[in-house]
């Protein structure tokens, strides 16, 4: 598996803004942990396997421009399950 490119465009004392982007199928951001809520803003759409600390997978469906929450402490591995080029905009809310 080969990195997802995340490029950090804001990152101040209110929220930190991150645009994900898979090229190819298999593009993972690597495990990690959540540390602030977090808003997922889809640009593309596509599917997703999320894995967790325990291992399990579970398939994630986006649909271009339909947000939806996260919450601080979430831990997983994002990786594009589709074939097609995908991105998405992380806004994690750090007050």
């Amino acid at each position: 598996m080969t990195r997802a490119r995340a490029l950090v465009t804001i990152d101040d004392e209110r929220v930190r803004v991150t645009t994900w982007t898979f090229e190819h199928a298999g593009d993972d951001t690597g495990g990690h942990v959540h540390e602030y809520d977090y808003v997922v803003v889809p640009v593309s759409g596509g599917t997703f396997a999320v894995t967790g600390p325990d291992g399990a997978v579970r398939a994630l469906d986006q649909q271009a421009g339909a947000p939806y929450a996260g919450t601080a402490g979430t831990a997983h591995n994002v990786a594009n399950a589709g074939r097609a080029r995908a991105s998405f905009v992380e806004i994690e809310l750090k007050r």
